[in-house]
């Protein structure tokens, strides 16, 4: 139903604008084709231009690149963490008076009798409907309203927790980490980091550029480029690049400081 009222939303935006553009054009324009053309065209760039600033908005308001780098970490950290539990009793704690600590969940009563039930089910296993199923025969019956953390899980397991009672909110680590870690304002300490991609210095694009396995590639574009000079007159810039792309071959296929011989016998 949402995604039908979205497709709805998104058809009358196009509909509207083309209709204002079609208002304009024709009054300038007398040939109806063209008229059509002209207010299709503006149409499309339009959209394009809303839906790229829509685009943009959203992903200033979703996580930094930082930000996901830190939910990733703690993540894991919490992962390989025995002591994880003591963690979300402190962060529950924080907003909760009366708030008890299981091995494998927290459980905070309100005030008007109600409960909710926090369960961090911190693995790697992206969550499905039948460890849903698992988590729901562990907690059933103990809140009204339950709080399910993981790293990440299927489509469908949203759509299937709505069948029960019970109100059911589930969170992956970057929802954790936006939802429950920055509104408390409280994080989990990161013990643990997955390793940093390394970023390329001069010396490492310039080993990509100049190996030996890219000596084909120079070497055939040089050769359309020569091949082409038989039918059309060269230029000097052509010249050039030809030239360029030959000794970048020769570079490639025959040096040794990026070409370094392996030994195949590792043990």
């Amino acid at each position: 139903m949402r995604k039908i009222n979205f497709i709805f939303q998104e058809v009358l935006k196009i509909f509207l604008i083309f209709l204002l553009s079609f208002i304009w054009i024709r009054y300038f324009v007398r040939r109806l084709w063209l008229t059509v053309l002209i207010s299709a065209i503006i149409t499309l760039t339009i959209y394009l231009i809303l839906y790229f600033i829509k685009r943009k908005k959203k992903n200033k308001e979703g996580l930094k690149i930082k930000e996901k780098e830190e939910a990733e970490n703690m993540f894991l950290s919490l992962a390989c963490d025995n002591k994880r539990m003591d963690f979300f009793f402190k962060l529950a704690s924080s907003k909760h008076s009366n708030v008890k600590k299981f091995s494998k969940y927290i459980l905070i009563s309100h005030e008007d009798g109600k409960k909710t039930l926090l369960f961090p089910n911190m693995n790697y296993e992206s969550l499905s409907v039948s460890k849903f199923i698992e988590i729901y025969n562990t907690i059933k019956g103990k809140a009204e309203k339950v709080v399910v953390l993981c790293h990440s899980y299927d489509k469908d397991v949203k759509a299937f927790a709505t069948h029960f009672d019970t109100y059911f909110l589930i969170f992956d680590r970057f929802e954790t980490y936006e939802k429950l870690y920055k509104y408390y304002q409280i994080f989990p300490e990161i013990k643990e980091k997955f390793k940093s991609s390394k970023m390329l210095t001069f010396k490492d694009f310039v080993a990509f550029s100049f190996n030996k396995k890219r000596a084909k590639g120079y070497l055939l574009s040089a050769f359309l480029l020569a091949f082409s000079a038989i039918f059309v007159r060269t230029t000097i810039y052509y010249t050039i690049v030809a030239t360029l792309l030959v000794v970048f071959a020769i570079i490639s296929q025959f040096n040794t400081t990026f070409n370094i011989k392996e030994s195949k016998e590792i043990l």
